[in-house]
């Protein structure tokens, strides 16, 4: 008897794009301030390779606050540049890739 793998379906913690909870957003946003924080402690530390899976993680998080939020979750953003200052410190650091 040979089973068939179930079709993958949508778990409710992930909602379809645009669909996403005020909670989801909240907690993605949280996410990218942190991992901004921590990458650029990593970058000073001189710890290059967790700084790029830490400047990855900024960055899935704040793609999916981009592609999930509505017109009116983008008139509530904060603006307090973490995200983008950390970049900025990673963009200007000469890491592009680990290398192996």
């Amino acid at each position: 008897m040979t089973h068939e793998p179930e079709p993958h379906r949508l778990r409710l913690s992930q909602p379809v794009l645009g669909i996403a909870s005020r909670e989801s957003l909240d907690v993605a946003g949280y996410v990218s301030d942190m991992t901004a924080q921590l990458e650029a402690m990593a970058l000073a530390a001189g710890l290059d390779l967790l700084a790029y899976f830490l400047g990855m993680a900024r960055s899935e998080a704040d793609l999916f606050v981009r592609t999930n939020a509505g017109p009116e979750d983008d008139a509530e953003d904060d603006g307090d540049g973490l995200a983008d200052e950390a970049q900025a410190e990673f963009d200007g650091s000469g890491f592009d890739r680990p290398e192996n």
